[in-house]
């Protein structure tokens, strides 16, 4: 898992990118080079603290593998995915280009799919059994002349040397390899080839083994209780792959057997408890080498109880037949780190479920989310359009009520102007009757004063007069006529003057309205869109809000999760202390009985050689040995109690360490992301600030746009009813004069 993938736990928002997969391909490379991932013996959460924390994973030992291979590996491991390389450019490393065939590639593969058969051996064959019974058996006592000086020991035979050389040295990783014969070949799963030849023990005096134990302590090496307090040291520091063999250094013994060496002690104090006041050279040789024998019984006890497991793969390559026959020593340790294997990737599994889980989560709250912004949205839009609708609606119904209200004061200026030219034809009517009556006078007075005239002069001035008033009666009468249709024309002409104005201050009025229903109707849909902007902005906040609290809900879950895994592997880890200090605590007296005849005996045996006091001597002699040997186990005893004692404070500090280290990393976790929900919020506000802004900004134009639009309109009417007055139109209102109403559009508006 490369680093910002781990980094994504908090920053879903930051994905990684294809440059994990580079960091992927160095790991796996380090996994095909050395059969197991780094820190494949962690636990998985002290792995991502690795991950985050340490340095990039390295080989475990270069000097193994080439430059090219190395520097591939260190420029693909780069915590940094800036200055990770990309695919194109690492196959331009020489690692990669300078390949000229993929033979070993097609060979791995068609082993991988080969046909495996598998046989298990018991481990426990004769020559293991004689080895047994002889390492077992009370060691045998050799008379020997006091003047015969004791042989050395004489080193192994050449053949043994081949056959257990690799033994003889422990490898980088403290673990035992033994060698194939030429007819075995060691394949590329966790195999070991190991088809070791057992020997038959030869016959070494005791003189000998005191003399070669004589030369080791001079050589600086430290006794060891026991094979298992040596197993146990180093299990308390790293776990042992399982194509090895644990050991921490290997000794190759006279009988042929294995022999656990540890490095030398730091306290002298230790090794003068050994002998206490009587400086017996002997006897402290003596004591290392049968304690190392008892180590080697030990081991070679353990032996007995293991399987060997052969593996037989035949595949073809290039057309030729290929048989591997791979050799596995399954011991109880293996079956150990298979099972520490198999809680590991139970633990990945739990771990895989939960993210699984959380994916589902996840998308179930996108798939969520997505379907209420859409019902949101949805929702705007219809109150959008019903609002719209609304206005549109109040338009038309103004608009056809002023159309209505016009024709209707039409139709009453219609009848209110005919009832008044037939009111005031009336009234001329009456007028004329009454002047037709005045000209009658008029004609009678003119008779009246002709009759008074002499009757000569009558007929004369009566023709005269007559004529006279004829005309005088004519021109009169036109006058008249020509005043009442004056009169009649100039009432109509006021009172269509007067209905104008009317329809007029009607349109004006109706005009008004529909600016101030068409300014309402801007306002409220700019109401609406803040509205909306407000709206849709608290929404994704609380979904934001609602994504960080799931995703700190699962992280907590997560979090629980590996602390009770942490829990459990120190639990383990504690467990596992526990019952290797029980065998050796239960094996240290089976040891010390040993010990202790062997010492004697060989105590015993120096003292009859020597041939040193009487027989009283000899047996105050042995009492004291004796009792130095019951105060040299019981300082053992007090030794091996604080050791384990020391091992338990070690390991609970170090499971009280992992547990901290783990909480502190998820603290660091869960504070880094409350920090980047709060900038996720602080950046939502910022940005719907912003985005209102520029909202209102535009705004201002189109309130700017909408005035200049209506005053436009109110500008054009007040025009069309000046050229309407202009032109003495006598019905402006007419529906040829469409022009003069301004219909609601809703281009307009917008």
């Amino acid at each position: 898992m490369a680093p910002e993938v781990v980094l994504c736990e908090t920053m879903k928002d930051t994905p990684y990118d294809y440059k994990a997969d580079i960091w992927s391909l160095g790991i796996t490379l380090i996994e095909m080079a050395e059969i197991e991932p780094p820190h494949h013996e962690l636990n998985p959460m002290r792995v991502l603290l690795k991950i985050a924390k340490s340095d990039p994973p390295t080989l475990l030992a270069p000097s193994k593998w080439s430059v090219e291979f190395r520097d591939f590996l260190k420029t693909a491991l780069d915590k940094n995915p800036e200055t990770r390389p990309s695919a194109a450019q690492l196959l331009e490393h020489p690692f990669v280009s300078g390949v000229t065939s993929n033979k070993a590639l097609r060979e791995l593969v068609a082993e991988a799919k080969a046909e495996v058969m598998e046989e298990i051996e018991d481990g426990r064959d004769e020559g293991e059994e004689e080895d047994a019974t002889d390492a077992t058996s009370p060691l045998e006592t050799h008379t020997q002349d006091p003047s015969e000086e004791p042989p050395a020991l004489q080193p192994p035979s050449q053949p043994q040397d081949s056959a257990n050389g690799p033994c003889s040295q422990p490898s980088r990783d403290r673990s035992l390899h033994a060698t194939s014969p030429p007819d075995t070949v060691s394949s590329s799963d966790n195999d070991l080839a190991v088809p070791v030849t057992l020997r038959k023990p030869r016959p070494v005096s005791m003189e000998a083994r005191i003399q070669a134990a004589e030369e080791k302590q001079g050589a600086g090496q430290a006794r060891d209780l026991s094979p298992a307090a040596a197993r146990s040291q180093k299990a308390g520091q790293s776990r042992p792959n399982s194509s090895a063999l644990e050991t921490l250094g290997g000794e190759k013994m006279a009988n042929g057997g294995l022999e656990l060496l540890v490095p030398a002690a730091s306290d002298p104090s230790k090794r003068a408890s050994d002998c206490g006041s009587m400086d017996y050279s002997p006897s402290l040789s003596a004591d290392l080498s049968l304690n190392r024998e008892t180590g080697s019984l030990s081991l070679k006890d353990s032996r007995l109880h293991n399987k060997t497991l052969k593996r037989t793969r035949k595949f073809v390559v290039d057309g030729v037949e290929v048989s591997i026959t791979t050799s596995k020593i399954i011991s109880e340790d293996e079956k150990k780190d298979e099972e520490m294997r198999f809680l590991r990737r139970q633990e990945l599994r739990e771990l895989r479920l939960l993210q699984k889980e959380e994916h589902r989560n996840q998308a179930q709250l996108s798939s969520k989310h997505e379907l209420q912004l859409e019902q949101m949205l949805r929702r705007f839009e219809q109150e959008t359009s019903a609002k719209k609708k609304f206005f549109d609606t109040e338009l038309e119904n103004l608009e056809r009520q002023q159309k209505q209200q016009v024709e209707k004061m039409e139709q009453d200026h219609a009848v209110r102007r005919r009832e008044e030219a037939k009111r005031i034809r009336l009234e001329q009517d009456r007028d004329y009757a009454r002047f037709q009556e005045q000209l009658k006078l008029m004609k009678k007075e003119v008779k009246s004063e002709v009759e008074k005239l002499p009757r000569q002069q009558r007929k004369e001035s009566m023709k005269q007069k007559m004529e006279e008033h004829s005309q005088k009666k004519q021109l009169l009468d036109r006058d008249f006529i020509a005043k009442q249709k004056e009169d009649l024309e100039l009432a109509m002409k006021k009172l269509t003057a007067e209905n104008k104005r009317e329809i007029c201050d009607k349109e004006r009025q109706c005009l008004s309205r529909k600016q101030e229903l068409l300014r309402d109707r801007e306002a409220a849909l700019w109401e609406m869109e803040e509205h909306q902007l407000q709206e849709r902005h608290q929404l994704v906040k609380q979904q934001l809000k609602d994504q960080y609290f799931l995703q700190r809900h699962e992280l907590l879950r997560k979090h629980e999760k590996e602390r009770e895994q942490m829990q459990r592997y120190n639990q383990r880890m504690t467990e596992q202390l526990k019952a290797r200090q029980q065998q050796e605590k239960a094996r240290l007296p089976k040891i010390q009985r040993s010990e202790g005849k062997t010492r004697m005996a060989m105590y015993k045996k120096s003292l009859h050689i020597n041939g040193a006091g009487s027989a009283s001597e000899q047996r105050e002699k042995i009492k004291q040995f004796s009792q130095q040997e019951e105060k040299r186990q019981k300082a053992e005893r007090l030794q091996q109690q604080h050791k384990h004692e020391t091992q338990m404070r070690d390991m609970v500090a170090q499971c009280d360490s992992n547990m901290t280290e783990l909480q502190q990393l998820q603290n660091e976790k869960c504070h880094l992301l409350v920090e980047h929900e709060t900038q996720k919020l602080k950046a939502l506000d910022e940005s719907h600030d912003q985005t209102l802004k520029e909202w209102r900004e535009k705004l201002r134009p189109r309130k700017k746009a909408l005035e200049e639009d209506l005053n436009q309109k109110k500008r054009e009417q007040e025009m069309f009813f000046k050229l309407s007055e202009d032109a003495e139109c006598p019905n402006p209102t007419t529906p040829s004069k469409a022009a003069k109403f301004f219909p609601y559009n809703s281009a307009d508006a917008s």
